[in-house]
């Protein structure tokens, strides 16, 4: 497994696995933005780009992992934890957050997992499955 930021050469690879993933390539450009911005990581096994994980910095002022998306191929192989490792060892604030929806529990043990906590819950951005919000401190930015 490896963990790298994607660069613009990367870009059809992640929109590859996307479209795979959602069904349509409706987020090329905001992936290309991610790149842009660095704040996309790419996670390759064996050379094939296997995942990638979106973060800005516009939650509040801290860190928020957007996406986590992993091809159905390299699922249960330890992708997502090394992409979502990568932030938590790179990130640009002392407060990291993630969300997901309460019916994907293989994204919430992940985040469990990795010593992240319950943070709260937004209600009514997908229809009866409300979004659970994470939170880990890092130690690579003052915590506000």
């Amino acid at each position: 497994m490896f963990t790298a930021q994607a660069t613009p050469a990367d870009l059809s690879a992640l929109v590859r696995i996307d479209s795979c993933v959602i069904g349509n390539d409706s987020r090329k450009s905001q992936l290309a933005n991610y790149i842009r911005n660095n704040q996309c990581v790419l996670g390759s096994v064996h050379g094939e780009p296997a995942g990638f994980a979106c973060y800005d910095t516009s939650f509040f002022g801290c860190c928020f992992i957007q996406l986590v998306i992993v091809s159905p191929d390299f699922r249960r192989q330890g992708v997502a934890r090394a992409l979502i490792q990568y932030i938590i060892d790179h990130c640009p604030t002392g407060k990291l957050f993630t969300s997901t929806n309460a019916s994907n529990s293989a994204m919430q043990q992940v985040c469990l997992s990795m010593g992240f906590i319950p943070s709260g819950i937004i209600e009514n951005l997908d229809e009866g499955d409300p979004e659970w919000v994470y939170f880990i401190e890092t130690s690579n930015g003052a915590v506000s």
